[in-house]
């Protein structure tokens, strides 16, 4: 039994002497693309393409499928801090979105599901804080989210900055208003105490931006308040 030297190995075997297989160098099950990984078996290696067939590509050297449009160049694996674990993209804030943090993120990223859930959370605390103490504590429940979540996810962070920057807001016009008010009040001889109702119309603006913004994190969006402070980054 004779054996045909292998075309690109200079010390290949004449016609006629005998040789044992080759074994394998690796486990073909474990590496389907080493091409050492088959032996000397030849009909495990693809034969070259004729004179005028456009040679295939092997599938694990194909070009990577393009990122759908409207996900994160901030958020990708690899790309800048605060991808998604895995290479999972989320949405990116429209051109000119205010409230953006651009600068590194250090933690452990979170996933999409969690991204969306926990920047309404940081909407709808400001709800809650509102309804409980009529204005003065919203800034709690954004502030301990911020806290969190400031090191591991740009989205959550964005939510959390927009919500506590109006909170503060809101606590810096209700003490204005207050002071004011009482003030009237003592030079009109209580007349101008059928104000002090006013003092709750900051809490209520933020009541309807804060119930924007937990849909529209939910539905993984940048909404940026119409105006706000953002006194925190």
């Amino acid at each position: 039994m004779s054996q045909t030297p292998h075309p690109h190995d200079p010390f290949g075997i004449e016609p006629g002497t005998p040789a044992e297989q080759a074994a394998p160098a690796s486990d073909p099950s474990l590496h389907p693309h080493d091409p050492f990984a088959y032996g000397s078996d030849a009909s495990r290696v693809p034969s070259p393409p004729s004179a005028g067939e456009p040679a295939a590509q092997a599938p694990h050297l194909a070009a990577p499928a393009p990122a759908p449009a409207g996900h994160s160049a901030y958020r990708a694996q690899g790309g800048a801090p605060g991808g998604a674990p895995g290479g999972e993209q989320t949405d990116q804030p429209a051109p000119g979105t205010k409230g953006v943090y651009e600068g590194p993120l250090s933690g452990q990223p979170l996933n999409r599901s969690d991204s969306r859930m926990w920047g309404m959370f940081s909407q709808l605390a400001v709800v809650l804080g509102h309804v409980i103490s009529w204005g003065f504590l919203g800034w709690v429940g954004p502030l301990i989210i911020f806290l969190m979540y400031k090191d591991r996810d740009r989205f959550v962070r964005f939510h959390a900055t927009e919500a506590l920057n109006g909170a503060i807001a809101v606590l810096i016009a209700q003490v204005a208003l207050t002071i004011v008010i009482t003030i009237l009040t003592i030079f009109t001889l209580g007349v101008g105490s059928i104000l002090y109702p006013l003092v709750g119309l900051p809490a209520l603006l933020q009541l309807v931006f804060s119930i924007v913004g937990a849909v529209k994190a939910n539905q993984g969006e940048y909404w940026a308040y119409p105006f706000n402070l953002r006194l925190v980054k």
